[in-house]
C-alpha cells in the first residue's frame, strides 16, 4: 500500500500537483469512463461490485481454511493474492478520485444562526407554497439533468437494485470506477431532480458533498421549474434539520407556514434531513452546507 499512501500524501503536500492531476488525469479518465459505460442498458457498478466481492473470496476462502488448518506456510500466499487485489482496487480508487478529494477544500461556511435558519426556511417555505412544488416524473429529470448539470451527453442511471441504497440511506451515488452517476429513482420523485444534478457535479471534478450541493443548486436553479423546486426542497430540508437542533420553538413556527400541499409534499420527502450540528463552521463534506451558502447570499 506504500505507493497509493505515497501518492495520496504528494497530493495533499502539494495543491497544484492535485489540480494538475485532476485536470490532466482524473477528469479525462473518468469523463471516458462516463462516455463507456453511458451505452451500457444498466449501471455498470452494481455487477462490477459483485465481481470485486467474487475475486477477494478465493483468497479469502483459502486464508481461512489454512488458518482452520493451522498452516502458516499455506496462509502466506493467499494474503498476497488478497494483497495484490486490493492494492490493484486501491490504486484504481487513487488516481480516478484522490485528485479531486486533494484539491483545496472551498472556504468553510459559518454555521447560521436559529434567525438565519428562520428566515431562509421562511423564504424557502414561500417559494415553493406560490409553486406548488412542481413535480417531473423521475425518469424525465434523470433524461433532463445532464443538460442541467452542463454536461450535454451525460447520463443519470436508475440502480437497478435500489434496496442497496435504500439500506445505506443515501438517494444517489457517483462511482468513480464506472463514472457513473447512479440515482434511487424510487425515491420520492420531488427529490430525483436536484439529486441527479448533484451527482453529475462530481464528475465536473467535485468531491466536496457540500460543493456539489452548492454547484448542484446553482445550475437547478437556473433551470427553473422543477429542479428549482427540488433544490428548494433539499435545501430546506436541510435549513429545518439546522433549525430544529438550534431552537424547537422556531422550527415548529417555521413548519406552520406550510401550506397543505407543500406540507404533505414534505412528508412524503421525508420532513427535515438528519444534519450534524457542529458550530462554529461546517464540516468538509456536509450536505447541509448548502444553507449557509444560501444565507450568505441573501442581500
Amino acid at each position: 500500500m506504500g505507493l497509493p499512501a505515497a501518492f495520496c500524501l504528494a497530493l495533499r503536500a502539494w495543491p497544484g500537483l492535485a489540480e494538475a492531476a485532476l485536470r490532466g488525469l482524473s477528469l479525462p479518465a473518468l469523463r471516458l469512463l462516463h462516455r463507456l459505460t453511458a451505452h451500457v442498458p444498466f449501471p455498470a457498478a452494481e455487477p462490477l461490485a459483485l465481481m470485486l466481492i467474487a475475486a477477494a473470496l478465493p483468497p479469502l476462502i483459502a486464508a481461512a481454511r489454512a488458518l482452520a488448518a493451522q498452516n502458516p506456510g499455506a496462509l502466506r500466499p493467499c494474503l498476497r493474492g488478497l494483497r495484490r487485489r486490493t492494492l490493484c482496487l486501491v490504486m484504481a480508487l487513487c488516481l480516478l478520485w484522490e485528485p479531486a478529494r486533494a484539491v483545496p477544500a472551498p472556504e468553510a461556511l459559518p454555521l447560521p444562526s436559529a434567525r438565519q435558519l428562520e428566515w431562509l426556511g421562511v423564504a424557502l417555505i414561500d417559494a415553493l407554497n406560490a409553486n406548488g412544488a412542481r413535480v417531473i416524473d423521475p425518469q424525465e429529470a434523470l433524461r433532463l439533468a445532464p443538460g442541467v448539470a452542463g454536461i450535454p451527453g451525460g447520463a443519470v442511471k436508475a440502480a437497478r437494485y435500489p434496496e442497496w441504497m435504500r439500506a445505506a440511506n443515501i438517494s444517489g451515488l457517483f462511482v468513480p470506477l464506472t463514472g457513473e452517476a447512479l440515482v434511487d429513482a424510487g425515491a420520492p420523485a420531488p427529490l430525483v431532480p436536484f439529486t441527479a444534478v448533484h451527482e453529475l457535479m462530481h464528475l465536473s471534478g467535485i468531491a466536496d458533498e457540500g460543493a456539489a450541493n452548492i454547484a448542484a443548486w446553482d445550475r437547478c436553479m437556473a433551470a427553473g421549474g422543477a429542479f428549482a423546486d427540488s433544490a428548494r426542497l433539499w435545501a430546506l430540508r436541510y435549513a429545518l434539520g439546522l433549525l430544529r437542533r438550534a431552537d424547537g420553538t422556531a422550527w415548529r413556527s417555521v413548519r406552520a407556514k406550510m401550506e397543505g400541499a407543500l406540507l404533505r409534499t414534505f412528508h412524503v420527502c421525508g420532513d427535515e434531513a438528519e444534519v450534524a450540528f457542529s458550530p462554529p463552521v461546517f464540516r468538509r463534506g456536509d450536505y447541509a452546507a448548502l444553507a449557509g451558502y444560501l444565507i450568505r447570499q441573501a442581500p
